[in-house]
């Protein structure tokens, strides 16, 4: 038996609703591709978290319909000239499509040739169920099929993770977070490996499907959440030796503080999915916990590998316990000698910002009850000695919570010239104190992470105006305690804006 395909190809906006009437009209299936793909004009959609693209289609989309001549009679000579009348009727104008015969094959013993068992380093083999394993005694051998969620080895980003793990020599009982787990395979081979406890999570209930049947498949036992379950093993409190994260350079960046709370003083952190000319701006973005480095690079990606100082002058927000307590009680101390001594001097507003804790449940709960106190003392001792408070500029404190960027009106935004969107923010201050309100920087960046258009708004530009006129001092006493708050603001995104990026500055 031999199918018929006919290639159309039209403009994005026609993309999708000629596949749905190509369906109606008979087609077995419908599928949607760059026209220019392997050429220099190919455009790749690559739909990171905040940013999916709301029409799966490119500028020219090849649309391609496959039909069967024993059932809808597309062999004939009057099938496309009726098949064209039929979408003119539906409101398609439409040239001629180009025409390719199928012939039947054996489709899955096809697809499963293009997978072959493939070598990590010395040890690991990833292994399709459909082959033999190596008969080498020492070789660890991951069985993972190919399927809907990604990680089959075969990826440069995810042979790079395999090999760090197959080269460390001392990973027996160290615990491991595979952050973005896709299919399970970096956390499968961990847990092979020796680590334990493992924990892989992902934001796609399709991969959590996937890793937990591979696991499964592996005999090794690993926990698999979705970062919305509230699970302990994602709670503030639980931290990891190893990190690993094999996604992509702007989420990575996204999620930096995130990754780098998962981590134990000591532990190490391993990044991967980033191109070689990103390197030097994710390694900055971490560069205010960590140092990170190059490891290893293959194809044009590279692994980046850190690890997290136990020194408590280097990283104190993710200090040891133990070390953070004695050290800030010697400065409570100080504190209320300074207050007694200097009154309302500079001395108490810089040092209480100093020992603020966070009110997020990473911050020890003796330190927050301590500095409870003494802010009701500090309280007690200006009303004597008639302090004058200031708020406190502080990067560290805010969290953006949640960013997303969507056409202000999904099918009349993309036909738009303008292309003007909204920018929805939810942002928090973390400390236990009021703080200045930052501003926000918003860097739009093409298709290559390269920056396009940077946009940096004010507090009075960005922050609410209902917000703004419940709160008329806000440029002067700062933004409460823990205080969350949500802007939608319009953005004039450029025609060739693939990405972006909301941090976080002070003037």
């Amino acid at each position: 038996m031999s199918y018929r395909e006919l290639i159309f190809t039209v403009v994005a906006e026609t993309a999708e609703p000629l596949g749905d009437a190509l369906l109606e009209l008979g087609a077995l299936s419908v599928t949607v591709e760059d026209d220019a793909a392997g050429g220099y004009d190919e455009n790749p959609l690559y739909g990171e978290p905040g940013l999916s693209p709301e029409v799966q289609a490119w500028d020219r989309s090849s649309v391609t319909a496959l039909f069967n001549p024993d059932i809808d009679d597309s062999a004939s000579a009057e099938f496309i000239p009726e098949l064209l009348a039929s979408l003119k009727e539906a409101g398609f104008k439409l040239s001629a499509p180009q025409e390719r015969i199928v012939e039947e094959q054996d489709w899955v013993r096809l697809t499963q040739s293009q997978f072959a068992p493939i070598p990590i380093g010395k040890r690991i083999w990833v292994v399709p169920s459909w082959h033999d394993a190596p008969t080498d005694p020492n070789a660890i051998c991951l069985a993972v099929d190919p399927g809907l969620a990604f990680g089959t080895g075969s990826h440069p980003t995810t042979h790079l993770c395999l090999l760090w793990l197959e080269e460390q020599s001392k990973l027996s009982n160290q615990s491991l977070l595979d952050y973005g787990c896709g299919s399970g395979i970096l956390a499968i081979a961990a847990a092979k490996l020796g680590c334990n406890p493992v924990v892989g999570t992902d934001i796609d209930p399709q991969a959590m499907v996937a890793a937990r049947s591979n696991a499964q498949i592996n005999n090794t036992v690993i926990q698999f959440v979705l970062p919305n379950e509230d699970a302990p093993e994602l709670a503030a409190q639980t931290k990891y030796e190893i990190v690993m994260a094999n996604i992509l350079a702007n989420p990575l960046q996204v999620l930096a503080p995130a990754l780098v709370n998962k981590m134990r003083p000591g532990g190490q952190i391993v990044l991967s999915g980033v191109l070689a000319r990103q390197a030097d701006e994710v390694i900055a973005t971490y560069s205010q916990w960590l140092k990170l480095s190059v490891w290893k690079d293959n194809d044009g990606w590279v692994c980046l590998h850190g690890t997290l100082s136990t020194d408590i002058h280097k990283t104190t927000v993710f200090a040891a316990p133990a070390q953070k307590k004695s050290v800030k009680l010697a400065l409570l101390a100080c504190l209320f000698v300074l207050l007694l001594v200097f009154g309302e001097h500079l001395s108490r507003n810089s040092l209480l910002p100093a020992l603020a804790p966070r009110i997020d449940g990473t911050s020890n709960s003796f330190l927050v009850s301590a500095f409870s106190v003494l802010q009701h003392v500090d309280e007690k001792l200006c009303r004597v000695l008639g302090c004058v408070n200031r708020s406190v500029s502080d990067f560290a404190a805010w969290k953006i919570t949640s960013a997303a960027l969507s056409p202000e009106n999904a099918r009349e935004g993309l036909k738009s010239g303008a292309n003007q969107s909204i920018l929805q923010v939810e942002i928090q201050n973390r400390l236990a104190i009021p703080v200045l309100a930052p501003n926000l920087e918003i860097s739009l960046t093409d298709a290559e992470e390269t920056e396009i258009k940077s946009i940096q708004l004010s507090p009075k530009e960005w922050l609410p105006t209902a917000w703004q006129e419940s709160h008329p001092d806000f440029l002067r006493t700062g933004i409460a305690s823990g205080e969350q708050i949500q802007t939608a603001l319009p953005i004039q995104l450029p025609q060739n804006a693939a990405g972006y990026r909301v941090r976080v500055v002070y003037p």
